[in-house]
């Protein structure tokens, strides 16, 4: 499979789109949507280590909490509106069941108190062996209960504890009774709240959490300016979506700027709960030349076919948002560049989700994206790694299996070819599956050994898929081996076969890489196996993606034509055994993937035209053999060059023609067998601590911002936190 373009585009259609926008101070009305534009004085976080949330919709019950990790700690600040006691634990899965829990408060003689339980089922925690949280500081005051206490990251603790590591998201559970006298029910006065508790945050606190129900935020709270404003560029976007149970929508949007500007972060907001739960992900793209005056928004996925000529210009992805992403700013030193050669635009793909084909279903969404004329150091990009999409017959989950693997591959020939000899800096990731993923990392191999992971969620939830910044900046050469891993659990869908594809229904298996030095037209490197022996397992020679039921279709063997992927290998290949799973599992794991690296550089051309019927003309260019690690002797593989010739774009009179050059180059890959596998320090001998880089790049809490915190707190009382 060829991809090309954005990487998920197949058709363009034309469509009903309704774009609007509120208090805006510069409108730009086009043929390709409306958007506002406004200035913002803001201010990114003095300590990305220290966070504050309110875990409940009315303020009834806060967090607070601050990682050290020179100690190796964690320390928690939590308040809530009762006189009686509270309840906090730390579990895996949002459940009482397993989840480490404190119980706290000020019983009635004025005497702070604090226990540490665990659960072992939904029945009050009972007490642990070892008593590992510290208690700092508790008080009760005009209603409020406020505890403050700490715990390391691995108690050491394994039957009571649960171990605090880069590797895992973690979900808070809280929950407050009445009284103290004793631990009563707490009934409806509970929550859950999903977070990676070691990961650094830069949004700026106006941001954290900016949902409310029945309204959009429609710009930020001022603060203090301290590093010259910034603009902040909304677009929303409304679609009726009434029962299709995937939509996949692109749209057109104008930038705010014909100068370089650099994008600093964004955000995402609903006006709902409602219109939040169908909307599984956004992607926006940066187009280098104008679309045609014709090009107004329609369906767009990746396919065999050609991809339309406006969005063969809008490869490069600037922001990437999935389920319960929150917002999301970066360090100081890097920014997304746009319009970097003159007028530029945006192209949103926003994936629509209505798994109940609920009718008259009218979604709204906005993408608040902010940038600033002040250019930061680096130039930032974002590179999507892993297997290729839809990959319906290469992405195979058997039925029943509770922990299938899948590798997506970028091979050392790509990265060879992709990035520079000084290599690129990754600073931030975020991972992606669907609903049966469980597992996701990031594998990163040179020279025989494998590196600490780049990222990794070994609790992965669907429902909570955040951009998150790394908290040490990982550096890739040419020559380095990247392996997306994903592992599945299907035994929750009914002895059906899972596969690829664009539903939520269906799986990937991706990262989305956030990195300097921006590499102009490194935008993915995907990998699928084509082996023989593979493809005569599944018995599936050839497959088509179908627009209207928006699956992969088989068409070769013709006695199956026409019938999806997932219902053949469910229903027609015989009976999934043990064996025949394990062999499958094996088959993936140890066969060859190929991986595609798509390059691109615009130039201009007089001479050629585009024929075939629109279709843009392929060039072939054979390229040598790789020797990579482990293999020898490889045949010679190709690289596709895709001339795009001669498209004349009417956004102006006199506008330039201008052509592009695809390359698409194609390298083998699989993790050689006898490498040196990375395996994560725990001072406590078992388990994964963490990824021990080295030095973290963000500081610890300095005294006089510690002090200016105290000053503004909220809760009014002295930080215990120091160095």
């Amino acid at each position: 499979m060829i991809f090309t373009g954005v990487s998920l585009l197949l058709n363009f259609l034309g469509g009903n789109e309704t774009i609007s926008a509120s208090n805006k101070i510069n409108v730009f009305n086009s043929d390709f949507g409306e958007s506002s534009v406004s200035k913002v004085n803001i201010e990114l976080k003095v300590n990305p280590y220290r966070q504050k949330v309110l875990l409940d919709s009315v303020g009834n019950f806060s967090l607070e909490w601050e990682v050290n990790w020179k100690k190796e700690m964690v320390y928690f600040n939590v308040s809530a509106a009762t006189k009686g006691y509270i309840g906090f634990g730390l579990s895996r899965k949002g459940k009482m069941s397993g989840a480490d829990i404190v119980i706290g408060g000020v019983d009635k003689n004025g005497k702070p108190y604090l226990s540490d339980r665990h659960a072992i089922g939904n029945q009050l925690p009972v007490l642990d062996q070892s008593q590992d949280w510290i208690l700092h500081e508790a008080w009760e005051k005009e209603g409020l209960t406020f505890l403050g206490f700490s715990r390391p990251f691995d108690t050491c603790d394994s039957e009571g504890d649960l171990r605090i590591d880069e590797n895992s998201l973690v979900s808070v559970i809280w929950a407050y009774g009445e009284v103290d006298d004793e631990l009563q029910y707490h009934f409806e006065n509970r929550g859950v709240y999903n977070l990676y508790l070691l990961d650094p945050n830069l949004a700026p606190e106006s941001l954290v959490d900016t949902f409310k129900e029945g309204k959009i935020p429609l710009k930020p709270s001022k603060l203090n300016n301290t590093t010259g404003s910034t603009n902040l560029f909304r677009i929303q976007q409304q679609k009726n979506i009434s029962q299709q149970d995937t939509l996949y929508w692109c749209s057109f949007h104008r930038m705010p700027t014909s100068k370089k500007h650099h994008i600093i972060g964004y955000n995402v907001v609903f006006p709902t709960e409602r219109d939040r739960r169908h909307v599984h992900h956004l992607l926006l793209h940066r187009c280098q030349v104008p679309p045609s005056s014709s090009a107004t928004g329609g369906p767009c996925y990746l396919g065999n076919s050609v991809v339309p000529s406006e969005f063969s210009f809008c490869s490069e992805q600037v922001a990437a948002w999935g389920v319960g992403g929150r917002a999301i700013f970066f360090p100081e030193h890097v920014g997304l560049p746009i319009s970097e050669s003159g007028p530029e635009y945006f192209l949103l793909q926003v994936h629509y989700d209505n798994p109940n084909l609920l009718p008259n279903l009218t979604i709204t969404v906005s993408l608040d994206i902010y940038y600033t004329s002040k250019l930061r150091q680096n130039d930032g990009a974002i590179l999507m790694l892993g297997a290729g999409v839809p990959g319906a017959a290469n992405l195979v989950i058997p039925p029943s299996s509770l922990s299938h693997v899948i590798n997506g591959h970028c091979a050392p020939g790509c990265t060879q070819k992709l990035f520079p000899a000084e290599g690129i800096t990754v600073f931030a990731s975020v991972l992606h599956t669907h609903l049966t993923g469980r597992g996701v990392r990031l594998r990163h191999f040179r020279e025989g050994k494998e590196l600490p992971w780049i990222i990794a969620d070994d609790n992965y939830n669907f429902n909570y898929q955040q951009v998150r910044l790394l908290n040490d900046e990982v550096k890739i050469v040419p020559g380095d081996h990247l392996v997306q891993k994903c592992v599945y659990d299907s035994t929750a869908r009914n002895g059906t076969v899972v596969t690829g594809g664009y539903s939520t229904r269906e799986e990937m298996c991706l990262a989305f890489l956030f990195y300097y030095t921006r590499v102009p037209g490194a935008f993915n490197c995907l990998s699928q196996i084509e082996e023989e022996s593979y493809i005569d397992l599944l018995g599936i020679w050839n497959t088509t993606f179908d627009l209207k039921t928006k699956e992969a279709l088989v068409t070769d063997p013709r006695q199956f034509s026409g019938l999806t992927v997932s219902n053949y290998l469910t229903n027609y290949i015989g009976e999934w055994t043990l064996r025949f799973r394990k062999e499958v599992q094996r088959q993936h794991l140890l066969q060859a993937q190929i991986s595609t690296c798509p390059t691109f550089s615009t130039v201009s051309s007089a001479q050629d035209s585009i024929s075939n019927g629109g279709e843009p003309l392929y060039d072939l260019v054979k390229v040598g053999p790789e020797e990579l690690p482990g293999k020898k002797d490889l045949p010679t593989k190709l690289s596709y060059v895709f001339k795009r010739k001669n498209n004349t774009l009417n956004d102006s009179p006199g506008s330039k023609q201008k052509t592009q050059n695809i390359v698409i180059h194609q390298e083998e890959a699989v993790i050689p067998r006898r490498i040196r596998v990375f395996k994560p320090y725990s001072k406590c001998g078992v388990g994964n601590r963490g990824k021990q880089r080295g030095v973290r790049r963000f500081p610890s809490y300095r005294d006089a911002d510690r002090i200016k915190n105290e000053v503004n707190n909220q809760f009014k009382f002295n930080n215990f936190w120091v160095e």
